[in-house]
């Protein structure tokens, strides 16, 4: 795992080398054990490494033989001995043991078609000096970020935003919009939170002339799953078939010249792969759990007796590592805040920054559990929606008026975690339909709202719902109604949500974390199965819960899902009360008019005193408030 970044001028000025050291300076913790430059006419590239694979002779920005080709690369290419079998037989030449000059020479042998051939996460940047040409591309599930602005003089781009903003033409204007939307979703859900730096998507390839009168930018998606397609196999062999891909997935993760280990929860997801792991690792498995001193978000009890199920499968020893942390540390999230370049409100980035850091003491790489949960049917609001559609024989005259009344019956205090917050928020859903319900569930901060505690900031927006239906409803397409929104989830919320919380929590402690779930050929099966194989009858993961059944501790199937949350509402009305009254109340966000100061104060009241929860609300404005200062 590394940091990537680079710029071009069109005016054929030379890149400063003191402009690409602030870039690979502002990437430090992603690549801390090596960084160089290359710059060439009018193309800078620069490269901080994290080495993971060929820790001798893979340093970057790497060239092929006559050096016409330069790369600059982030992330692993799982099957890249393969290729460089293939590619010595038909007479390349090598000069590392790395998969990234594995890039190099299968461009030349395939062209632009050489993407289809890569299997692993990551994104790069090839600058063609023969031809003028830069290309771009990102992996197809969206594991590695990859940012970049464009304007008629320049073209950057980069593994982080705050990369980006080290160049003196960035522009820095924040997008209205989409911090409209980030109050709704705790995220940017599109792009950036800036109107001039962009997102490459997941998938999706860029390239451009960067020498010449001649850009011709042309952006093209090479992979996208289709769920609209569906196998007739028999369940029992669809379970065959997800065993052998999940454990060719771990298999080609656990790759390293470096130690590594799995990140242990008490959920079905990362015992999966930890008794994967087990059974193919050389060497002792090692595994990490963290604990909370709050009892309803610790999972110790259920990761232990998971790890001692687990160890039974491991060929070469086994080793469980448990920490007691303390999330609630202000300054870890004013570091984070800084990292992500962004607004950025998912909490559970805490604890995932804490787990990571905690990993890194003894191991450079960790497996995770991560996308299990939206590629087969894990989550509790995949149910609620098919049970939603029941009331929608009801005409939306009566539907609508109806359930939101009862809605309003149930008071919003204490905690978003319990009953009767889910319960209020499954009347709302039930007076809505489509994408409109989805959003209804999955956002915590609502148009009424918004408007209501905002300020004169905000003159030219429209309800989150719009993006939200444009960008994601519409493009996904499943006939199943839960599967749809699985699929809106894994173009969304996994992408922008959970993958960029793991990609900057576990780099802010120079950790590589690795998914296997989220290999493309897991997804592609993901999208082939009916989805009464992911879930039937209620049970949700079913088609896991069957197929990884040996790795299991008894009742771990049963158990609810929990999540890595952490208790904001209780700390805004205790640890945080007058540190987030003080910050909020006197802070930016208010000078700025970006909140209205008196309805501020009157939300901060009502949650403090327990008359409602705003913690969700508060959380993104405090996190918002922190950014800004920054």
């Amino acid at each position: 795992m590394c940091g990537i970044a680079g710029y071009v001028n069109f005016d054929f000025s030379e890149p400063e080398p003191e402009l690409l050291q602030k870039m690979m300076d502002a990437m430090a913790l992603r690549g801390p054990d090596g960084h160089d430059i290359y710059v060439n006419y009018n193309t800078g590239l620069a490269h901080t490494r994290l080495s993971i694979i060929d820790l001798e002779t893979g340093g970057q920005p790497l060239c092929n033989e006559d050096g016409t080709l330069w790369i600059v690369f982030n992330g692993e290419i799982f099957n890249y001995r393969a290729l460089r079998k293939v590619l010595e037989e038909r007479g390349h030449q090598f000069r590392t043991q790395s998969d990234t000059e594995v890039i190099l020479h299968l461009y030349e042998e395939c062209g632009s078609a050489f993407l289809q051939h890569l299997d692993g996460f990551f994104a790069f940047a090839l600058y063609d000096t023969k031809l003028g040409i830069m290309l771009l591309a990102r992996d197809r599930m969206g594991i590695k970020p990859l940012y970049y602005y464009r304007d008629a003089a320049h073209f950057a781009f980069a593994s982080s935003i705050n990369a980006l903003k080290q160049l003196p033409f960035v522009k820095q204007h924040i997008d209205e919009q989409a911090l409209w939307d980030y109050l709704s979703l705790q995220y940017v859900p599109t792009g950036t939170i800036y109107t001039h730096i962009s997102q490459l998507a997941p998938g999706y390839a860029l390239s451009f002339h960067s020498e010449g009168p001649r850009r011709h930018f042309q952006k093209r998606q090479y992979w996208k799953p289709d769920f609209t397609r569906k196998t007739a196999q028999p369940y029992e062999d669809a379970c065959k078939g997800l065993r052998e891909a999940m454990t060719a997935s771990v298999r080609d993760r656990l790759i390293s010249d470096v130690p590594l280990g799995v990140f242990l929860s008490g959920g079905l997801d990362s015992a999966i792969v930890a008794g994967l792991a087990a059974e193919q690792i050389e060497g002792p498995l090692k595994c990490f759990t963290i604990g909370f001193e709050e009892q309803s978000y610790d999972e110790r009890e259920s990761a232990a007796a998971t790890a001692a199920h687990v160890r039974q499968f491991a060929r070469c020893g086994f080793e469980h590592h448990v920490k007691t942390v303390n999330p609630c540390d202000f300054e870890s999230l004013e570091f984070l805040v800084k990292q992500f370049g962004e607004p950025f409100a998912d909490a559970s980035m805490l604890p995932t920054y804490l787990l990571s850091r905690f990993a890194r003491g003894e191991v450079k790489v960790a497996l995770s559990g991560d996308g299990a949960d939206e590629l087969f049917g894990g989550y509790e609001r995949y149910l609620a929606m098919r049970y939603l559609g029941k009331f929608d024989f009801l005409p939306e005259a009566v539907r609508r008026p109806l359930f939101r009344m009862a809605a309003a019956m149930i008071p919003n205090i204490g905690n978003e975690r319990q009953k009767w917050a889910r319960s209020r928020r499954f009347l709302h859903g039930a007076a809505a339909s489509g994408a409109e319900r989805y959003l209804g569930i999955l956002s915590r901060v609502d148009e009424k709202l918004k408007h209501r505690v905002c300020g004169k900031f905000f003159r030219h927006v429209k309800p989150t719902l719009e993006t939200f239906n444009r960008e994601f409803y519409k493009n996904s397409f499943s006939a199943n109604p839960s599967e749809r929104v699985s699929e809106v989830d894994i173009i969304s919320y996994l992408r922008e949500d959970i993958l960029k919380k793991v990609d900057v929590a576990s780099m802010s402690a120079s950790l590589e974390v690795r998914s296997p779930f989220l290999d493309f050929k897991i997804a592609e099966l993901s999208a082939l199965y009916p989805y009464e194989y992911k879930e039937k009858d209620g049970v949700r993961k079913r088609i896991l819960t069957d197929a990884f059944a040996k790795y299991l501790p008894q009742g771990l199937a049963q158990r609810p899902k929990r999540g890595f949350g952490v208790p904001l509402a209780s700390w805004f009305r205790n640890e945080w009360r007058e540190l987030l009254r003080e910050r909020l109340l006197d802070g930016v966000c208010v000078k700025e008019r970006i909140f209205n100061q008196p309805e501020l104060e009157h939300i901060l009241k009502a949650h403090s005193c327990g008359r409602a929860d705003y913690s969700y609300f508060l959380f993104s404005a405090l996190v918002l408030e922190l950014f800004l200062k920054k």
